[in-house]
């Protein structure tokens, strides 16, 4: 009868061999490569996060501005909403532009005037990346009509 071996020997390499350090090495010319990688991509989403919450936060504003409860601190009304929504962003670095602001046509006429008009609120917001150590800005638009009654 054969008798079986359940298992195989090898020879272990030597400690001097050239092969002894080689896996190291090529760890570490892959290792910042890698780490490279993970900081690009947790960037990528904190700027796509960034962009999608500046394009909510100025959908936000710009409804609040045509349901406007008092015409003559509109903006600060629009404003207010727009701090309100906007959620896991830097207020300071939030840029608010609202058109037409309270004190132009037709925002600052008589009623009926401003029923129908577009109103325009446009977020800008500064994201810090992480490397390269940059500041990009992220623009968020959003317009909608004006449905307030000022009299």
């Amino acid at each position: 009868m054969r008798s079986m071996t359940l298992f195989k020997t090898t020879a272990k390499k030597q400690s001097g061999s050239p092969d002894s350090g080689q896996s190291l090495v090529e760890f570490a010319f892959v290792l910042p490569i890698l780490l490279l990688l993970m900081v690009a991509i947790i960037d990528f989403g904190i700027l796509f996060y960034s962009q999608m919450a500046v394009s909510n936060t100025a959908w936000e504003g710009a409804r609040a501005g045509a349901t406007i409860i008092d015409p003559s601190k509109g903006d600060q009304e629009i404003i207010g909403a727009v701090h309100q929504a906007a959620f896991g962003l830097d207020i300071s670095r939030l840029t608010v532009d609202i058109d037409p602001t309270q004190d132009e046509p037709p925002r600052n006429q008589a009623f009926p005037a401003p029923r129908g008009d577009p109103l325009t609120v446009t977020i800008q917001y500064q994201v810090e990346l992480t490397f390269p150590r940059i500041t990009l800005p992220v623009t968020g638009r959003a317009v909608t009509r004006m449905e307030y009654q000022n009299r």
